[in-house]
Protein backbone atom coordinates (compact mmCIF):
# COMPACT_ATOMS: atom_id res chain seq x y z
CA UNK A 1 0.00 0.00 0.00
CA UNK A 2 1.48 3.26 -1.19
CA UNK A 3 2.57 5.79 1.69
CA UNK A 4 0.12 8.65 1.78
CA UNK A 5 2.21 11.63 1.67
CA UNK A 6 2.78 13.72 5.08
CA UNK A 7 -0.19 16.53 4.48
CA UNK A 8 -2.39 13.92 4.13
CA UNK A 9 -1.68 12.01 7.52
CA UNK A 10 -1.98 15.41 9.06
CA UNK A 11 -5.29 15.90 7.26
CA UNK A 12 -7.03 12.82 7.59
CA UNK A 13 -7.08 12.27 11.03
CA UNK A 14 -9.03 15.62 12.42
CA UNK A 15 -11.56 14.28 9.52
CA UNK A 16 -12.51 10.90 11.20
CA UNK A 17 -15.53 10.58 12.95
CA UNK A 18 -14.68 6.83 14.13
CA UNK A 19 -11.28 8.44 15.96
CA UNK A 20 -12.89 11.48 17.34
CA UNK A 21 -15.96 9.63 18.97
CA UNK A 22 -13.79 7.00 19.92
CA UNK A 23 -14.75 7.92 23.43
CA UNK A 24 -18.43 7.04 22.53
CA UNK A 25 -18.92 3.60 20.58
CA UNK A 26 -22.65 2.83 19.13
CA UNK A 27 -24.30 0.58 20.62
CA UNK A 28 -24.90 -1.73 17.39
CA UNK A 29 -22.29 -3.14 14.72
CA UNK A 30 -24.83 -1.47 12.30
CA UNK A 31 -24.48 2.14 13.86
CA UNK A 32 -20.56 1.29 13.65
CA UNK A 33 -20.63 0.77 10.27
CA UNK A 34 -22.19 3.50 9.18
CA UNK A 35 -20.21 5.82 10.94
CA UNK A 36 -17.17 4.01 9.20
CA UNK A 37 -18.94 4.58 6.03
CA UNK A 38 -19.46 7.91 6.24
CA UNK A 39 -15.33 8.46 6.93
CA UNK A 40 -14.64 6.32 4.08
CA UNK A 41 -16.91 8.92 1.80
CA UNK A 42 -15.38 11.94 3.80
CA UNK A 43 -11.73 10.59 3.36
CA UNK A 44 -12.43 10.04 -0.45
CA UNK A 45 -13.77 13.69 -0.72
CA UNK A 46 -11.01 14.71 1.10
CA UNK A 47 -8.08 12.95 -1.25
CA UNK A 48 -10.01 14.51 -4.61
CA UNK A 49 -9.52 18.02 -2.89
CA UNK A 50 -5.93 17.37 -3.36
CA UNK A 51 -6.03 16.15 -6.33
CA UNK A 52 -6.14 11.96 -5.63
CA UNK A 53 -9.37 11.40 -8.22
CA UNK A 54 -8.30 7.30 -8.27
CA UNK A 55 -7.36 7.34 -4.73
CA UNK A 56 -8.98 3.93 -2.81
CA UNK A 57 -10.44 3.62 0.51
CA UNK A 58 -11.31 0.68 2.27
CA UNK A 59 -12.77 0.30 5.68
CA UNK A 60 -12.57 -2.91 7.90
CA UNK A 61 -13.96 -4.06 11.26
CA UNK A 62 -12.26 -6.70 13.43
CA UNK A 63 -15.19 -7.02 15.84
CA UNK A 64 -12.59 -9.96 18.09
CA UNK A 65 -11.27 -7.10 19.80
CA UNK A 66 -12.85 -5.12 22.72
CA UNK A 67 -13.68 -2.55 21.78
CA UNK A 68 -13.97 -3.33 18.27
CA UNK A 69 -11.33 -2.12 15.67
CA UNK A 70 -11.96 0.16 12.59
CA UNK A 71 -9.30 0.16 10.19
CA UNK A 72 -8.79 2.14 7.19
CA UNK A 73 -6.44 1.10 4.04
CA UNK A 74 -5.99 3.88 1.93
CA UNK A 75 -3.92 3.57 -1.43
CA UNK A 76 -4.45 7.84 -2.72
CA UNK A 77 -3.14 6.59 -6.37
CA UNK A 78 -1.16 9.45 -8.80
CA UNK A 79 -1.95 12.95 -7.92
CA UNK A 80 -3.20 15.08 -10.45
CA UNK A 81 -2.01 17.77 -11.94
CA UNK A 82 -3.87 20.70 -13.53
CA UNK A 83 -4.08 20.99 -17.13
CA UNK A 84 -5.40 23.93 -19.53
CA UNK A 85 -6.59 27.04 -17.41
CA UNK A 86 -8.82 29.04 -19.29
CA UNK A 87 -9.62 32.95 -18.02
CA UNK A 88 -13.13 34.32 -19.49
CA UNK A 89 -12.94 37.72 -19.10
CA UNK A 90 -15.81 40.14 -19.58
CA UNK A 91 -13.94 43.56 -20.47
CA UNK A 92 -12.66 45.57 -23.19
CA UNK A 93 -9.73 46.02 -22.11
CA UNK A 94 -7.12 43.63 -23.65
CA UNK A 95 -4.69 43.56 -20.91
CA UNK A 96 -7.09 42.40 -18.16
CA UNK A 97 -6.38 38.56 -19.11
CA UNK A 98 -2.39 39.23 -18.74
CA UNK A 99 -2.41 41.05 -15.61
CA UNK A 100 -5.44 38.32 -13.98
CA UNK A 101 -2.62 35.46 -14.99
CA UNK A 102 -0.05 37.06 -13.17
CA UNK A 103 -2.02 36.82 -9.87
CA UNK A 104 -3.47 33.45 -10.51
CA UNK A 105 -0.50 31.77 -8.27
CA UNK A 106 -0.53 27.83 -7.97
CA UNK A 107 -3.20 27.27 -10.86
CA UNK A 108 -0.64 26.98 -13.96
CA UNK A 109 -0.17 23.81 -16.32
CA UNK A 110 1.73 21.03 -14.63
CA UNK A 111 1.21 22.13 -11.08
CA UNK A 112 -0.28 19.83 -8.80
CA UNK A 113 -3.78 19.85 -8.02
CA UNK A 114 -5.71 21.49 -5.15
CA UNK A 115 -9.64 22.58 -4.60
CA UNK A 116 -8.40 25.35 -2.80
CA UNK A 117 -5.68 26.82 -5.28
CA UNK A 118 -8.80 27.33 -7.51
CA UNK A 119 -10.78 29.41 -4.60
CA UNK A 120 -7.56 31.56 -3.78
CA UNK A 121 -7.15 32.25 -7.56
CA UNK A 122 -10.52 33.59 -7.85
CA UNK A 123 -9.80 35.54 -4.65
CA UNK A 124 -6.30 37.01 -5.67
CA UNK A 125 -7.74 38.08 -9.25
CA UNK A 126 -10.72 39.81 -7.72
CA UNK A 127 -8.66 41.72 -5.58
CA UNK A 128 -6.30 42.39 -8.48
CA UNK A 129 -8.91 43.89 -10.29
CA UNK A 130 -10.37 45.90 -6.90
CA UNK A 131 -6.18 47.34 -6.91
CA UNK A 132 -6.31 48.43 -10.82
CA UNK A 133 -9.38 50.54 -11.36
CA UNK A 134 -12.01 48.14 -10.88
CA UNK A 135 -14.39 48.71 -7.78
CA UNK A 136 -17.29 46.08 -8.62
CA UNK A 137 -15.84 42.66 -10.06
CA UNK A 138 -17.80 39.27 -9.63
CA UNK A 139 -17.38 35.83 -10.64
CA UNK A 140 -19.14 33.51 -12.63
CA UNK A 141 -19.32 30.01 -12.62
CA UNK A 142 -15.96 28.60 -12.81
CA UNK A 143 -15.80 24.78 -14.28
CA UNK A 144 -13.20 22.16 -13.28
CA UNK A 145 -12.90 19.08 -15.29
CA UNK A 146 -10.94 15.88 -13.73
CA UNK A 147 -9.72 13.81 -16.91
CA UNK A 148 -8.96 10.50 -15.63
CA UNK A 149 -6.85 9.56 -18.66
CA UNK A 150 -5.03 12.35 -18.68
CA UNK A 151 -5.08 12.33 -14.59
CA UNK A 152 -5.05 16.60 -15.28
CA UNK A 153 -7.45 19.06 -14.43
CA UNK A 154 -9.22 21.89 -16.27
CA UNK A 155 -10.22 24.84 -15.43
CA UNK A 156 -12.16 27.56 -16.64
CA UNK A 157 -12.72 30.69 -14.56
CA UNK A 158 -15.37 33.28 -15.65
CA UNK A 159 -14.48 36.87 -14.64
CA UNK A 160 -16.32 39.95 -14.60
CA UNK A 161 -14.72 43.19 -14.45
CA UNK A 162 -17.35 45.70 -14.59
CA UNK A 163 -16.36 49.30 -15.45
CA UNK A 164 -12.75 50.88 -14.85
CA UNK A 165 -13.83 53.98 -12.62
CA UNK A 166 -12.18 56.76 -11.09
CA UNK A 167 -12.26 57.69 -7.03
CA UNK A 168 -15.75 60.07 -6.72
CA UNK A 169 -17.06 62.14 -3.77
CA UNK A 170 -16.29 60.77 -0.25
CA UNK A 171 -19.20 60.43 1.90
CA UNK A 172 -18.47 60.55 5.59
CA UNK A 173 -20.48 59.07 8.30
CA UNK A 174 -20.54 58.75 11.98
CA UNK A 175 -19.00 62.09 13.04
CA UNK A 176 -19.81 63.83 15.97
CA UNK A 177 -16.85 66.36 17.47
CA UNK A 178 -14.28 65.26 15.11
CA UNK A 179 -14.14 67.73 12.37
CA UNK A 180 -15.01 66.60 8.81
CA UNK A 181 -11.65 68.12 7.42
CA UNK A 182 -9.95 66.18 10.01
CA UNK A 183 -11.17 63.26 8.38
CA UNK A 184 -10.88 64.02 5.06
CA UNK A 185 -7.15 65.22 5.79
CA UNK A 186 -6.58 61.75 5.96
CA UNK A 187 -7.89 60.37 3.24
CA UNK A 188 -5.21 58.29 0.94
CA UNK A 189 -6.69 59.44 -2.22
CA UNK A 190 -7.71 62.02 -4.56
CA UNK A 191 -11.27 62.45 -6.44
CA UNK A 192 -10.61 61.48 -10.38
CA UNK A 193 -7.60 59.21 -9.57
CA UNK A 194 -7.66 55.45 -10.44
CA UNK A 195 -9.69 53.72 -8.13
CA UNK A 196 -7.54 51.44 -6.02
CA UNK A 197 -8.62 49.10 -3.28
CA UNK A 198 -5.20 49.54 -1.11
CA UNK A 199 -5.98 53.37 -0.59
CA UNK A 200 -9.14 52.51 0.97
CA UNK A 201 -7.27 50.23 3.50
CA UNK A 202 -4.60 52.85 4.23
CA UNK A 203 -7.44 55.27 5.38
CA UNK A 204 -8.95 52.72 7.67
CA UNK A 205 -5.66 52.05 9.78
CA UNK A 206 -4.74 55.60 9.86
CA UNK A 207 -7.96 56.72 11.30
CA UNK A 208 -7.46 53.86 13.61
CA UNK A 209 -4.28 54.47 14.37
CA UNK A 210 -5.61 58.06 15.60
CA UNK A 211 -7.26 57.15 18.42
CA UNK A 212 -10.14 59.14 17.71
CA UNK A 213 -12.55 56.23 16.61
CA UNK A 214 -13.66 53.07 18.32
CA UNK A 215 -14.25 51.40 14.90
CA UNK A 216 -13.73 52.69 11.12
CA UNK A 217 -15.30 51.41 7.89
CA UNK A 218 -14.24 52.55 4.65
CA UNK A 219 -16.20 50.94 1.49
CA UNK A 220 -16.96 51.70 -2.21
CA UNK A 221 -20.58 51.94 -2.84
CA UNK A 222 -22.02 48.87 -3.66
CA UNK A 223 -23.44 49.94 -6.73
CA UNK A 224 -22.21 51.40 -10.03
CA UNK A 225 -23.29 54.74 -10.20
CA UNK A 226 -24.06 56.40 -14.05
CA UNK A 227 -20.28 57.56 -15.20
CA UNK A 228 -17.96 55.17 -13.67
CA UNK A 229 -16.80 57.26 -10.72
CA UNK A 230 -16.85 55.18 -6.97
CA UNK A 231 -18.32 57.04 -4.37
CA UNK A 232 -16.64 55.98 -1.37
CA UNK A 233 -18.38 55.77 2.20
CA UNK A 234 -16.59 56.63 5.40
CA UNK A 235 -18.14 55.12 8.37
CA UNK A 236 -16.59 55.83 11.75
CA UNK A 237 -17.89 55.41 15.67
CA UNK A 238 -15.66 58.01 17.69
CA UNK A 239 -13.64 56.75 20.89
CA UNK A 240 -14.35 58.86 24.23
CA UNK A 241 -12.05 61.44 23.96
CA UNK A 242 -10.55 61.35 27.47
CA UNK A 243 -8.27 58.60 29.20
CA UNK A 244 -7.45 58.62 32.62
CA UNK A 245 -4.77 56.26 33.85
CA UNK A 246 -2.57 55.09 37.00
CA UNK A 247 0.37 52.77 38.16
CA UNK A 248 2.47 51.93 40.54
CA UNK A 249 5.86 50.46 41.03
CA UNK A 250 8.23 49.07 43.74
CA UNK A 251 12.17 48.92 43.35
CA UNK A 252 13.95 47.45 46.52
CA UNK A 253 16.78 49.86 45.19
CA UNK A 254 14.41 53.27 44.64
CA UNK A 255 11.39 52.39 46.92
CA UNK A 256 7.57 52.54 45.54
CA UNK A 257 5.81 55.01 43.55
CA UNK A 258 2.74 55.75 41.84
CA UNK A 259 2.09 57.40 38.53
CA UNK A 260 -1.16 59.18 37.13
CA UNK A 261 -1.88 60.96 33.90
CA UNK A 262 -5.01 61.99 31.80
CA UNK A 263 -4.98 62.50 27.98
CA UNK A 264 -7.81 64.16 25.81
CA UNK A 265 -7.07 62.94 22.49
CA UNK A 266 -9.64 65.78 20.42
CA UNK A 267 -9.25 68.88 22.26
CA UNK A 268 -10.65 71.25 19.50
CA UNK A 269 -11.80 68.52 16.80
CA UNK A 270 -8.84 67.87 14.74
CA UNK A 271 -6.86 64.87 16.67
CA UNK A 272 -4.81 67.60 18.94
CA UNK A 273 -3.93 65.73 22.07
CA UNK A 274 -3.26 67.48 25.72
CA UNK A 275 -1.83 64.90 28.31
CA UNK A 276 -0.46 65.91 31.61
CA UNK A 277 1.58 63.02 33.70
CA UNK A 278 2.45 62.61 36.94
CA UNK A 279 4.85 60.55 39.01
CA UNK A 280 5.53 60.72 42.96
CA UNK A 281 8.35 58.42 44.02
CA UNK A 282 10.46 58.19 47.20
CA UNK A 283 13.26 59.24 45.11
CA UNK A 284 11.92 61.14 41.96
CA UNK A 285 8.75 63.05 41.33
CA UNK A 286 7.90 64.19 38.22
CA UNK A 287 5.24 66.73 36.37
CA UNK A 288 4.60 66.53 32.50
CA UNK A 289 2.85 68.18 30.04
CA UNK A 290 2.23 67.38 26.42
CA UNK A 291 0.07 68.88 23.21
CA UNK A 292 0.34 67.35 20.28
CA UNK A 293 -0.65 69.22 16.49
CA UNK A 294 -1.34 66.81 14.12
CA UNK A 295 -1.10 67.44 10.33
CA UNK A 296 1.35 70.54 10.72
CA UNK A 297 2.71 71.43 7.75
CA UNK A 298 2.17 67.73 6.20
CA UNK A 299 -0.80 64.90 6.73
CA UNK A 300 2.02 62.84 8.67
CA UNK A 301 3.31 65.45 10.75
CA UNK A 302 3.33 66.75 13.97
CA UNK A 303 4.25 68.98 16.61
CA UNK A 304 5.18 68.13 19.96
CA UNK A 305 4.91 70.79 22.39
CA UNK A 306 6.26 69.59 25.89
CA UNK A 307 6.66 71.38 29.36
CA UNK A 308 7.76 70.05 32.89
CA UNK A 309 9.16 69.17 36.14
CA UNK A 310 11.44 67.06 37.86
CA UNK A 311 13.31 66.76 40.88
CA UNK A 312 15.33 63.77 41.83
CA UNK A 313 17.23 62.67 44.97
CA UNK A 314 19.88 59.80 44.39
CA UNK A 315 22.56 58.98 46.90
CA UNK A 316 25.28 61.28 45.13
CA UNK A 317 23.18 64.38 43.85
CA UNK A 318 19.78 66.06 43.98
CA UNK A 319 18.92 67.57 41.10
CA UNK A 320 15.66 70.15 40.15
CA UNK A 321 15.03 71.10 36.43
CA UNK A 322 12.55 72.63 34.22
CA UNK A 323 11.94 71.90 30.49
CA UNK A 324 9.48 73.11 27.69
CA UNK A 325 10.37 71.53 24.22
CA UNK A 326 8.49 71.69 20.27
CA UNK A 327 9.71 68.67 17.96
CA UNK A 328 8.57 68.22 15.38
CA UNK A 329 7.93 64.25 14.54
CA UNK A 330 7.46 63.10 10.85
CA UNK A 331 6.21 59.38 9.67
CA UNK A 332 7.28 57.46 7.21
CA UNK A 333 5.82 53.96 7.48
CA UNK A 334 7.52 52.19 10.14
CA UNK A 335 9.84 55.21 10.70
CA UNK A 336 9.71 58.21 12.84
CA UNK A 337 11.67 61.02 12.38
CA UNK A 338 12.26 64.18 15.23
CA UNK A 339 13.55 67.58 14.89
CA UNK A 340 13.13 70.15 17.31
CA UNK A 341 14.65 72.70 19.98
CA UNK A 342 14.38 72.13 23.85
CA UNK A 343 15.39 74.00 26.83
CA UNK A 344 16.36 73.10 30.23
CA UNK A 345 17.36 74.89 33.35
CA UNK A 346 18.77 72.41 35.92
CA UNK A 347 19.76 72.99 39.73
CA UNK A 348 21.97 70.71 41.11
CA UNK A 349 23.13 70.14 44.70
CA UNK A 350 25.96 67.65 44.49
CA UNK A 351 28.64 67.16 47.20
CA UNK A 352 27.19 70.13 49.12
CA UNK A 353 28.03 72.28 45.99
CA UNK A 354 25.07 73.57 44.12
CA UNK A 355 25.25 74.46 40.46
CA UNK A 356 23.11 75.60 37.79
CA UNK A 357 22.74 74.91 34.17
CA UNK A 358 20.83 76.71 31.56
CA UNK A 359 20.81 74.84 28.20
CA UNK A 360 19.34 74.92 24.77
CA UNK A 361 19.53 71.80 22.61
CA UNK A 362 18.32 70.49 19.40
CA UNK A 363 16.80 67.07 19.92
CA UNK A 364 17.40 64.44 16.43
CA UNK A 365 16.13 61.25 16.28
CA UNK A 366 14.94 57.93 14.18
CA UNK A 367 13.10 55.75 15.22
CA UNK A 368 12.02 52.11 13.15
CA UNK A 369 9.67 49.66 14.85
CA UNK A 370 7.23 46.88 13.67
CA UNK A 371 6.19 46.63 17.23
CA UNK A 372 2.05 46.48 17.55
CA UNK A 373 2.17 46.07 21.27
CA UNK A 374 4.09 47.96 23.62
CA UNK A 375 3.32 46.23 27.01
CA UNK A 376 3.63 42.63 25.85
CA UNK A 377 5.31 42.51 22.40
CA UNK A 378 5.49 39.02 20.93
CA UNK A 379 7.31 39.50 17.81
CA UNK A 380 8.78 42.17 15.67
CA UNK A 381 12.14 44.57 16.56
CA UNK A 382 12.64 48.46 17.28
CA UNK A 383 15.78 50.62 16.45
CA UNK A 384 16.20 54.18 17.15
CA UNK A 385 18.93 56.54 17.22
CA UNK A 386 19.00 59.74 18.45
CA UNK A 387 21.48 62.56 18.38
CA UNK A 388 20.88 65.60 21.36
CA UNK A 389 23.32 68.84 21.05
CA UNK A 390 23.57 70.81 23.81
CA UNK A 391 24.66 74.69 24.42
CA UNK A 392 24.76 76.76 27.34
CA UNK A 393 23.44 79.68 27.72
CA UNK A 394 25.19 81.22 30.48
CA UNK A 395 28.77 82.33 30.36
CA UNK A 396 29.80 79.05 32.71
CA UNK A 397 29.94 75.31 31.05
CA UNK A 398 30.68 73.64 27.96
CA UNK A 399 28.89 72.55 24.24
CA UNK A 400 28.57 68.68 24.31
CA UNK A 401 26.33 66.17 22.55
CA UNK A 402 24.19 63.41 23.82
CA UNK A 403 24.28 59.81 21.62
CA UNK A 404 21.71 57.23 21.87
CA UNK A 405 21.62 53.74 19.95
CA UNK A 406 18.90 51.58 21.51
CA UNK A 407 17.03 48.08 20.10
CA UNK A 408 14.98 45.84 21.22
CA UNK A 409 13.37 42.19 19.25
CA UNK A 410 11.19 40.16 19.97
CA UNK A 411 11.21 36.51 18.07
CA UNK A 412 7.51 34.03 19.38
CA UNK A 413 9.28 30.31 19.59
CA UNK A 414 5.62 28.80 19.43
CA UNK A 415 2.70 29.20 17.54
CA UNK A 416 0.39 30.37 19.77
CA UNK A 417 3.17 32.52 21.56
CA UNK A 418 3.83 30.51 24.41
CA UNK A 419 7.63 31.10 24.24
CA UNK A 420 8.66 34.25 23.39
CA UNK A 421 12.38 35.45 23.23
CA UNK A 422 13.38 38.85 24.16
CA UNK A 423 16.58 41.02 23.41
CA UNK A 424 17.66 44.87 23.86
CA UNK A 425 20.81 46.64 23.94
CA UNK A 426 21.61 50.08 24.61
CA UNK A 427 24.96 52.36 23.78
CA UNK A 428 25.15 55.65 25.04
CA UNK A 429 27.83 58.46 24.52
CA UNK A 430 28.71 61.82 25.42
CA UNK A 431 31.20 64.04 23.78
CA UNK A 432 32.53 67.67 23.28
CA UNK A 433 32.76 68.89 27.45
CA UNK A 434 34.30 67.08 30.26
CA UNK A 435 32.78 64.93 33.42
CA UNK A 436 32.26 68.42 35.89
CA UNK A 437 30.36 70.68 33.03
CA UNK A 438 27.64 67.81 32.02
CA UNK A 439 24.34 67.95 34.81
CA UNK A 440 24.93 64.77 36.64
CA UNK A 441 21.46 63.58 35.95
CA UNK A 442 22.41 63.83 32.27
CA UNK A 443 25.25 61.39 32.89
CA UNK A 444 25.17 58.32 31.87
CA UNK A 445 24.16 55.39 34.74
CA UNK A 446 23.61 51.77 34.45
CA UNK A 447 21.72 49.35 36.82
CA UNK A 448 18.24 49.21 37.88
CA UNK A 449 14.55 47.76 36.87
CA UNK A 450 15.37 49.27 33.50
CA UNK A 451 19.02 48.86 33.07
CA UNK A 452 21.43 45.61 34.65
CA UNK A 453 18.92 44.02 37.20
CA UNK A 454 20.45 42.97 40.19
CA UNK A 455 22.18 45.68 40.92
CA UNK A 456 20.93 49.54 42.99
CA UNK A 457 19.69 52.16 40.31
CA UNK A 458 22.98 53.85 39.04
CA UNK A 459 25.45 51.25 40.70
CA UNK A 460 26.30 49.50 38.06
CA UNK A 461 29.74 51.72 36.96
CA UNK A 462 32.20 53.87 38.60
CA UNK A 463 32.00 54.65 42.23
CA UNK A 464 33.36 57.67 44.26
CA UNK A 465 35.74 57.06 47.15
CA UNK A 466 32.51 56.40 49.59
CA UNK A 467 31.29 53.77 47.14
CA UNK A 468 28.33 56.36 45.48
CA UNK A 469 27.85 56.42 41.23
CA UNK A 470 29.86 58.93 39.81
CA UNK A 471 28.02 58.66 36.61
CA UNK A 472 29.79 58.11 32.93
CA UNK A 473 30.97 59.93 29.75
CA UNK A 474 29.57 56.05 27.82
CA UNK A 475 27.71 53.13 29.17
CA UNK A 476 26.67 49.90 27.46
CA UNK A 477 23.93 47.52 28.55
CA UNK A 478 21.80 44.92 27.19
CA UNK A 479 19.43 41.79 28.38
CA UNK A 480 18.03 38.43 27.15
CA UNK A 481 14.85 36.92 28.17
CA UNK A 482 12.78 33.80 27.73
CA UNK A 483 9.30 34.25 28.14
CA UNK A 484 6.85 31.61 28.94
CA UNK A 485 3.38 31.76 28.70
CA UNK A 486 1.49 29.58 30.87
CA UNK A 487 -1.97 29.74 30.72
CA UNK A 488 -4.31 33.05 30.32
CA UNK A 489 -3.46 34.63 33.45
CA UNK A 490 0.21 33.88 34.35
CA UNK A 491 3.91 33.76 33.01
CA UNK A 492 7.37 33.70 34.09
CA UNK A 493 10.85 34.47 32.91
CA UNK A 494 14.35 33.92 33.16
CA UNK A 495 17.08 36.72 32.40
CA UNK A 496 20.16 37.88 32.15
CA UNK A 497 21.45 41.25 31.90
CA UNK A 498 25.33 42.89 31.20
CA UNK A 499 26.99 46.52 30.55
CA UNK A 500 27.88 48.96 32.67
CA UNK A 501 28.53 53.17 32.67
CA UNK A 502 32.13 54.11 31.95
CA UNK A 503 34.32 57.09 32.96
CA UNK A 504 35.58 57.28 29.28
CA UNK A 505 33.82 57.84 26.01
CA UNK A 506 35.45 54.57 23.99
CA UNK A 507 35.06 51.96 26.70
CA UNK A 508 37.46 48.69 25.98
CA UNK A 509 36.85 45.09 26.92
CA UNK A 510 39.15 45.29 29.93
CA UNK A 511 36.56 47.55 31.67
CA UNK A 512 34.91 46.34 34.35
CA UNK A 513 31.54 44.85 32.85
CA UNK A 514 28.18 44.07 35.48
CA UNK A 515 26.03 40.93 34.88
CA UNK A 516 23.17 40.27 36.56
CA UNK A 517 20.90 37.31 36.29
CA UNK A 518 17.29 36.46 37.70
CA UNK A 519 13.57 35.07 36.80
CA UNK A 520 10.37 36.69 36.96
CA UNK A 521 6.22 35.95 37.58
CA UNK A 522 3.74 38.02 35.29
CA UNK A 523 -0.03 38.48 35.93
CA UNK A 524 -1.62 39.17 32.86
CA UNK A 525 -4.48 42.26 33.00
CA UNK A 526 -6.54 43.59 30.64
CA UNK A 527 -4.27 46.43 30.64
CA UNK A 528 -0.77 44.56 30.33
CA UNK A 529 1.61 42.32 32.28
CA UNK A 530 1.80 42.95 36.12
CA UNK A 531 5.95 42.44 36.42
CA UNK A 532 7.26 40.95 39.45
CA UNK A 533 11.56 40.16 39.20
CA UNK A 534 14.13 38.88 41.24
CA UNK A 535 17.77 39.12 40.19
CA UNK A 536 21.27 38.72 41.59
CA UNK A 537 24.19 40.37 40.84
CA UNK A 538 26.18 37.81 39.20
CA UNK A 539 30.17 39.75 40.06
CA UNK A 540 28.54 41.26 43.72
CA UNK A 541 31.20 43.61 45.46
CA UNK A 542 31.37 43.64 49.24
CA UNK A 543 29.76 46.41 51.00
CA UNK A 544 28.21 47.98 47.80
CA UNK A 545 25.81 45.56 45.88
CA UNK A 546 22.83 43.50 47.77
CA UNK A 547 22.07 40.28 47.68
CA UNK A 548 19.28 40.22 45.38
CA UNK A 549 17.24 43.06 44.02
CA UNK A 550 13.26 43.01 43.83
CA UNK A 551 11.32 44.47 40.76
CA UNK A 552 7.76 45.23 40.82
CA UNK A 553 5.90 47.35 37.89
CA UNK A 554 3.13 47.62 34.94
CA UNK A 555 4.50 45.95 31.44
CA UNK A 556 7.78 43.77 30.46
CA UNK A 557 10.78 44.48 31.19
CA UNK A 558 11.32 45.95 27.61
Amino acid sequence: MPELDSSLQTILPGLSDCLSLQASPPPTQGLLIKRMQSDEHTFMEALKSKGYFLADVHGSIDMQTSPPTVRFAIDPGPRFVFGAVDIQVTSDEADVEALLRKVSGRVSPGKAYASNYVVDAEDSMLQELRRNGYPWPSLGTRKVVADHAKQDVQVRFVVHTGPHAVFGPARLEGLEDVRDETVRSVLAWEQGQSFDERKLEQTQEELIRSGLFRSVRVRVEPDSPPGATAPVVVSVLEAAPRTVRAGLWYYLDQGAGVSSGWTHRNVWGGGEEFSVDMELGQKLQKLDSALVLPHILHPDQALHIGAGYEHEETDVYESSSVKASAIFRRDFDFIQADCGLAYRLYEVDSKNQIRNFNLLSVPLGLAWTTVTNPLDPVSGFALSAQAEPFTPLSSEGEPFVLWNLTGRSYLSLHPQDTFVLAARGRYSLLAGAGHGNIPEDLLLYAGGGGSIRGYAYQYAGPLNKDDEPEGGMSAIDFSVELRWRINEEFGAVLFSDGGGAFARQNPEPSDTYFWGAGTGLRYYTPIGPLRFDVAVPLNRRSGVDDPFQLYLSLGQAF
